[in-house]
């Protein structure tokens, strides 16, 4: 899919937070095979997960881009200054990048599909199972924007929600 700043749509669903839709659906896509190094984590009452960027890999690298590129379309689409925008990938000296997403949830249950490559041997098991440095491809969907400017420009913070929608951990 070609991402055209035009078919870029932000609609409000609170003062703080907006919908992103590209022709009216969320935009969606898998990443190529990633670390998973720290497992299931949780921050600020949300299950994430950080997927690893190696920046010897040109898959990494091309998903790394794009996923800039989304986030520099959207501060475009909605002005919003770069030192207000709080990016998904966190960046790291000397170590590789890290990609942090959201698993979906309903009621403090992940909804996230997940499916083992290994059926036999992980045959019971679900996402409260994944273990550290697992490797999975990754069904992301760039949700939505969480907005908190306000007058005062300094404590000004905006960022992009994405979740993981389907995962195949290998």
């Amino acid at each position: 899919m070609k991402l055209d700043i035009e078919k870029i749509y932000m609609k409000s669903m609170s003062p703080t937070f907006y919908n992103i839709l590209h022709d009216e659906e969320f935009l969606r896509f898998w990443t190529c095979k990633l670390c998973i190094p720290f497992g299931l984590e949780n921050e600020y009452g949300k299950i994430i997960i950080k997927l690893e960027l190696d920046e010897k890999n040109s898959e990494h690298v091309y998903l790394k881009k794009v996923v800039e590129h989304i986030e520099k379309l959207i501060r475009k689409k909605m002005d919003i200054d770069e030192a207000e925008f709080k990016s998904v990938i966190k960046k790291r000296p000397n170590k590789n990048d890290l990609l942090e997403i959201r698993l979906k949830t309903i009621k403090e249950n992940i909804i996230t599909k997940v499916e083992y490559e290994d059926k036999e041997t992980h045959y019971l098991k679900t996402i409260y199972d994944l273990p550290k440095q697992s490797f999975a491809k990754v069904q992301l969907e760039i949700n939505g924007l969480w907005d908190r400017r306000t007058d005062k420009k300094e404590e000004n913070k905006c960022g992009l929600v994405i979740y993981a929608t389907k995962m195949n951990i290998l």
